[in-house]
């Protein structure tokens, strides 16, 4: 059998419509009932007040029966609450009302009523501590309209007795119960309440507290909910509070320390205006009852005092030698070492010693190898010069600007780029010079050169001889030798292709004349 998959629901809709049709049924049937009661005392035939009890009884049911049908925890409340204040009421009426045969049938009646709903109603708001302290407030309002059912209709002490005595026995547990954590809630309270008088006290004699006073307070928010996470917060507001105290018993002499340290420091200098600052800072932080910051700034303001007091001195020295150093070099070079001077200047002014003496401390050997990178120029440039000077005069130098070029750098100090230059013009007057020998040792040979010609395709063989030959008559050496070593190498080429043809055909040859 297969089912749909809605079909469950379906189901439980359909009997959720039955019992809301059942339900809404009752509930006319309690009202018809109610006011079926009530319709003779409307009319004036029988008294109006015995008639209004049973009504609004029937009434109250009706309201309270469509809480059945949800019996969610709202409609359990609801119905816990009704029944606990309708049960004393009940009993007072079996007492009331208890005689001989039917009345005490009737009376039977009524208290095992009385029973069952202080049973229900035990069972629905007997769970928890908030559901008691519930049962217990409705027990009043329920033992409240009990005494004046009695009041007005009884004077039996007995059943006074009985009607009260059952009503406080569950009353007054539910209105004294306590939770699980009371003894620890009450511990709580104790320890806060302790904890708060000692830090008011200290407070009282300058002490900031801050720290542990706003653990005290979080503790005070959170701690009744939860007592545990009170006491753990209390225990952290005490350490703090000790921790607070042991830093202030040292905070003189720390402070005292610190201030030995700050005046050195401005002996050195004055333009370092950290160490004071931090110091002052220190000394607010106190007044306003924080110890540890205090602490933390004063330790700051020694900190960078003793720093000023061993680099300060040292890096302005190294600071003054290197612009002593560098002020007579120019150039691109030479302005990267200023920047880095620049550098170093700031560093002090920021002060930070330490990284200024550092940074001062290269740039001698910045200015060392400055010096060997002119050196290094001035020699590449001398090996250019007389490079060029060597030369051959029909040898056409295409990059002789790059020579005046390079003298130029040399002279405004760049002597990288005077370096690359001269090191570029070299190296195009030996390639150069190489191409020239070489297409000058082919030339000679030009003759042994054509004869190695196929006949066949002579004429193009000499044409591209040629071209080579006019490229080094108007001084295009590189391109020249270029020419010439491609044409050596097809010829190379093609005499090796041609041997093999001509290998080839002697072994056929042979073969041939075997057959």
């Amino acid at each position: 059998m297969v089912l749909l998959p809605d079909y469950p629901e379906k189901v439980v809709l359909a009997h959720r419509l039955r019992v809301e049709r059942l339900a809404l049924f009752c509930t006319l049937v309690l009202i018809g009932g109610g006011g079926w009661w009530l319709a003779p005392a409307v009319t004036g035939e029988v008294e109006m007040l015995p008639r209004i009890g049973p009504v609004l009884v029937l009434f109250a049911s009706a309201l309270l029966l469509p809480n059945l049908i949800d019996y969610g925890p709202v409609e359990r409340s609801s119905l816990g609450a009704a029944a606990n204040i309708a049960w004393p009421s009940i009993l007072a009426f079996a007492g009331i009302h208890y005689g001989s045969e039917d009345a005490m049938i009737a009376s039977l009646i009524l208290a095992a009523i009385a029973a069952f709903l202080w049973r229900f109603t035990n069972h629905l708001l007997g769970g928890n501590l908030k559901t008691r302290k519930w049962r217990g407030l409705t027990s009043i309002a329920g033992l409240a309209i009990a005494i004046a059912i009695l009041v007005s209709m009884s004077d039996d002490v007995v059943l006074w007795a009985v009607v009260i005595g059952a009503s406080l026995v569950t009353l007054a547990p539910d209105l004294m119960a306590k939770d699980d954590d009371h003894e620890t809630r009450v511990e709580f309270a104790t320890r806060l309440e302790q904890a708060e008088t000692r830090i008011l006290t200290l407070r009282e004699g300058g002490s900031g507290l801050e720290q542990s006073a706003s653990l005290l307070k979080t503790a005070r928010e959170e701690g009744w909910k939860d007592p545990s996470r009170g006491m753990e917060l209390i225990a952290q507001a005490e350490i703090e509070l000790e921790r607070t105290q042991a830093v202030a018993v040292d905070l003189d002499a720390i402070r005292s320390d610190a201030l030995e340290a700050v005046k050195r420091a401005e002996k050195i200098t004055l333009e370092a205006l950290g160490p004071r600052k931090a110091f002052e800072a220190g000394d607010r932080e106190a007044e306003l009852g924080s110890p540890r910051d205090a602490e933390l700034l004063y330790r700051r303001a020694k900190q960078k005092a003793a720093v000023i007091e061993e680099h300060w001195q040292k890096a302005a020295d190294a600071i003054a030698e290197s612009v002593a150093a560098i002020g007579g070099h120019t150039g691109h070079q030479a302005d990267a070492v200023r920047e880095i001077l620049r550098t170093a200047e700031e560093a002090l002014q920021a002060e930070e010693p330490k990284e200024a003496l550092h940074i001062a401390s290269s740039i001698p050997e910045h200015l060392e190898s400055l010096g060997s990178s002119e050196d290094a120029a001035a020699k590449s440039l001398s090996d250019a010069e007389h490079a060029v000077e060597a030369a051959e005069d029909d040898i056409q130098i295409a990059t002789k600007e790059r020579l005046e070029q390079a003298h130029k750098a040399m002279e405004s100090g760049d002597s990288a780029l005077a370096k690359g230059l001269s090191d570029s013009v070299l190296r195009e007057v030996r390639t150069t010079s190489d191409a020239m020998q070489e297409v000058q040792r082919a030339l000679r040979q030009r003759k042994q050169i054509e004869a190695r010609f196929p006949a066949g395709a002579k004429s193009e063989w000499e044409a591209r001889l040629e071209q080579a030959a006019e490229m080094a008559e108007a001084g295009e050496w590189q391109d020249a030798a270029q020419a010439m070593g491609l044409l050596t190498s097809d010829l190379q080429s093609h005499e090796h292709k041609l041997s093999e043809a001509t290998e080839l055909v002697r072994f056929v040859d042979e073969e041939w004349k075997g057959l």
